[in-house]
């Protein structure tokens, strides 16, 4: 059976973050890295650096070298650590076609990445069936990607090039912008966002999606969590006013949100962090 230890989603570095673990960790790891990135292969005689455009995945084994970042921008993954005490993970990656430190793009990563949030917020819990649940989300995950991998390559799909690769310089300032602090909160509608682009709605979303691998709808969403969870914790800022800060007329709407993003509603989220 398959369990995950540790496991986090949507971690936010605004200056860049680094991983350099030159001889891996001891348990097996897959990461989502939303934006662009560097990776460091390492052959028998060298290392070798890739600078990759598109959000990707990385899978590494236990011992597997590790060095990945990107420095002096922001930075968001998605990532676990699981544990194979029957060996069937190996078999699983072969048997999927799944290579390991390989960056590997999708064309749309907003379903696998919609399962390693619910890997991270089932990683808190212990219910009586946690195991079996978490086996069953990570085969999950596995067999998805590797779907959606697959397609990718028949297609031979292009990441680099044409007219949506053309925008990314605009869209990764505007993304900036949507996880600064408050600022998501201030958007109100996705139609502000495509004006600004000079773009219709409906194009605006496709480009979105096609550069980032997530809907601009669950970014905003998610900026204006991460914005209350930082008011909550930092400011002592009550529930009611936090979701008013973030942009939300209904309190209810905001803690049924908060739980999706969290794995917790804003006043358990509050009291598991209180020290």
């Amino acid at each position: 059976m398959i369990d995950v230890p540790y496991a986090g989603y949507n971690y936010y570095h605004q200056d860049g973050w680094e991983i350099y673990r030159p001889d891996g960790i001891r348990h097996y790891s897959i990461i989502f890295i939303r934006n662009p990135f560097y990776y460091v292969v390492k052959n028998v005689d060298n290392l070798r650096t890739i600078y990759v455009e598109r959000p990707s995945f990385l899978f590494y084994r236990p011992t597997d070298y590790q060095h990945f970042y990107l420095r002096n921008a922001p930075y968001t993954d998605d990532w676990m650590h699981f544990i194979d005490d029957d060996g069937e993970c190996e078999k699983l990656f072969d048997e999927l076609g799944l290579p390991f430190s390989k960056a590997l793009t999708l064309h749309d990563s907003s379903e696998p990445s919609s399962i390693m949030q619910m890997i991270a917020a089932e990683a808190r819990k212990n219910s009586d069936h946690h195991g079996m649940i978490m086996d069953s989300l990570i085969r999950i995950l596995l067999y998805k990607i590797s779907d959606l991998y697959s397609k990718s390559e028949d297609n031979k799909i292009d990441f680099t090039s044409g007219a949506i690769e053309s925008y990314r310089r605009r869209f990764n300032i505007l993304r900036n912008r949507i996880y600064q602090g408050g600022e998501a909160a201030r958007i109100k509608e996705v139609s502000e966002l495509a004006d600004e682009m000079n773009m219709s709605i409906s194009y605006f979303q496709h480009v979105y999606k096609a550069l980032y691998g997530v809907p601009v709808s669950k970014d905003l969403i998610i900026s204006r969590i991460e914005y209350a969870s930082y008011l909550l914790l930092n400011q002592n800022t009550g529930i009611a006013q936090a979701a008013a800060i973030c942009g939300y007329d209904s309190v209810e709407h905001f803690n049924r949100q908060f739980k999706k993003i969290k794995g917790s509603s804003p006043s358990e989220y509050k009291k598991s962090h209180d020290r």
